[in-house]
């Protein structure tokens, strides 16, 4: 179930935005509260938000919550994202992280595959629980109009924590390898085209990639024949979840 199904029970009204599909410029002023939320990759946000976030004309005190996923290591992931968001006028009245299955094909290629299945039924209950909270914090702001950040916790002492703050789209690239197609899988779909967060991929007819890329494997997870390959060839596939990306 995803998290705005949940905040529709609780009888709020719920606009979603996916920003692999290029959104319109949004008046946030028309929204009682703005959510955001996105995975960790390399210890930190993914760039394909972060580099929206930036994109977004600045604000003045507009409520926001955020979510983030993760699989193994959180590190300064959220402080990160609120930071991100309070730069541009955003202030974060609630946070939650979610822990999911690992998707990233180079553990996944040899076995390591943590958290298997999560996010599944057991995690309802605490996107429940996240959404109560955000519903109290609501209701008190609509009740004393008073806006307050939520205190969200910076580790001085997690040496991932500063993997993150070095890390770069071109070292992720790296990590990930140089990509190609076999094209007698490839049927080109387009679907890695159209998913591409970054917009990194060109059809000639079959994908190319440009330097856009922020190596978040998300082609190779996308794509419905496993014709991509990189550094693990076309093993470690992650695709549970991949068909709630398509629907969105």
């Amino acid at each position: 179930m995803k998290l705005a199904d949940v905040l529709k029970e609780y009888g709020s009204a719920v606009v979603t935005h996916n920003i692999i599909h290029k959104p319109a410029a949004i008046d946030f002023s028309h929204y009682d509260v703005i959510g955001f939320g996105c995975p960790v990759m390399g210890f930190r946000p993914s760039f394909a938000m972060t580099n929206f976030i930036d994109s977004l004309s600045p604000q003045h005190a507009i409520p926001a919550f955020i979510f983030t996923t993760y699989s193994g290591i959180l590190a300064n992931s959220p402080w990160m994202l609120a930071n991100r968001l309070r730069r541009q006028g955003f202030v974060v009245i609630a946070h939650k992280h979610f822990c999911c299955e690992v998707s990233w094909p180079i553990v996944r290629a040899i076995g390591l595959i943590s958290n298997h299945g999560k996010p599944d039924e057991q995690s309802l209950p605490y996107v429940r629980y996240y959404v109560q909270q955000l519903s109290r914090v609501m209701k008190e702001l609509k009740t004393n109009r008073t806006l307050q950040a939520s205190h969200i916790p910076y580790s001085r002492f997690n040496p991932f924590s500063y993997l993150a703050l070095v890390n770069t789209p071109g070292k992720l690239r790296l990590i990930m390898g140089k990509k190609s197609i076999e094209e007698e899988k490839c049927t080109q779909c387009g679907y890695c085209k159209t998913y591409c967060a970054v917009d990194a991929i060109t059809l000639n007819p079959y994908p190319a990639f440009d330097e856009k890329c922020t190596g978040c494997w998300g082609c190779f997870n996308m794509c419905p024949e496993g014709a991509i390959k990189t550094i693990v060839g076309c093993k470690g596939r992650y695709r549970d979840k991949v068909s709630a990306l398509i629907n969105q």
